[in-house]
């Protein structure tokens, strides 16, 4: 009979996880990460049939994504949200936070590219680039291009993250039905993984070609775990590549022939 009570009072001393959630939530506003961490860990341990378990293991992908920047920890949170509860409202988030593990686009809330020329690393030609959120999913970039001082062409595109894409626009692709649109990034994140997509009226090919890499630029900026993306134009000889730093974005282009990659030629790079 003693047991039995002990049993109870212990259970009962236990919170469910829907009451753990509420607590890590919590924890998180108080800035006290690890304790969420913990109590998100305990959910999906003793209660991961749950109705609050997708939640708990998204809320995980994105402390080790956001906070300790642990980004294979996040994809691994990330992807087992994707694949264990495809039905759930957490599946979409988790897409995205998975595209964002880290965000090799640098299509972020508030950045701010710029692009110069390499001659005169930017004082004759740079492209200024600044991205603003519309949706989790959903950004706008406005770009501007400078002559010097003056602005000779602004433009604005839209950018949809879309499951394991990231799909560039003239056009909302959230509320208007076009398929004229650029799939400009898709995982996974490996060398030769390789997509075709239409871009300005032609067939483009983008190949990843190499990963971990370290990028330098003559303005002395120093990038890590770089990768490098190939885009060419079917049929073409000429091919570009762009290097891409996580969470910053493009920081690099240089142009080559198809039958001579290894001859590259700087045209553009970060310069702010």
């Amino acid at each position: 009979m003693k047991i039995l009570i002990f049993l109870l009072l212990l259970y009962s001393c236990t919170p469910s996880p829907q009451r753990l959630l509420k607590q890590a939530i919590k924890d998180e506003q108080k800035q006290n990460y690890t304790s969420a961490e913990q109590k998100y860990l305990t959910i999906v341990v003793k209660y991961n049939t749950s109705d609050v378990a997708p939640e708990a293991k998204y809320r995980l992908g994105l402390l080790y994504k956001d906070i300790f920047k642990d980004y294979t920890q996040a994809q691994l949170w990330f992807t087992k949200v994707i694949d264990e509860h495809k039905e759930s409202q957490f599946c979409r988030l988790a897409q995205i936070g998975l595209l964002e593990s880290p965000d090799y686009l640098g299509i972020i809330d508030g950045n701010k590219i710029v692009l110069g020329d390499i001659e005169s690393l930017g004082k004759n030609m740079r492209f200024v680039t600044e991205y603003k959120k519309l949706d989790f999913d959903l950004y706008l970039a406005t770009t501007k291009l400078y002559a010097g001082e003056t602005i000779v062409k602004q433009y604005t595109k839209f950018y949809y993250k879309d499951g394991d894409t990231v799909k560039e626009s003239s056009v909302n692709l959230k509320t208007d039905n076009t398929a004229k649109y650029t799939t400009i990034f898709k995982l996974p994140i490996q060398k030769n993984n390789s997509w075709t997509t239409e871009k300005e009226g032609k067939t483009v090919v983008y190949t990843i070609v190499d990963t971990n890499l370290v990028v330098k630029t003559k303005k002395g900026f120093s990038f890590e775990n770089c990768i490098k993306v190939m885009e060419q134009n079917k049929g073409e000889k000429g091919v570009r590549f762009l290097y891409y730093a996580p969470n910053k974005g493009c920081v690099k282009i240089t142009t080559a022939n198809i039958t001579e990659l290894y001859k590259e030629y700087p045209t553009i790079e970060l310069v702010e």
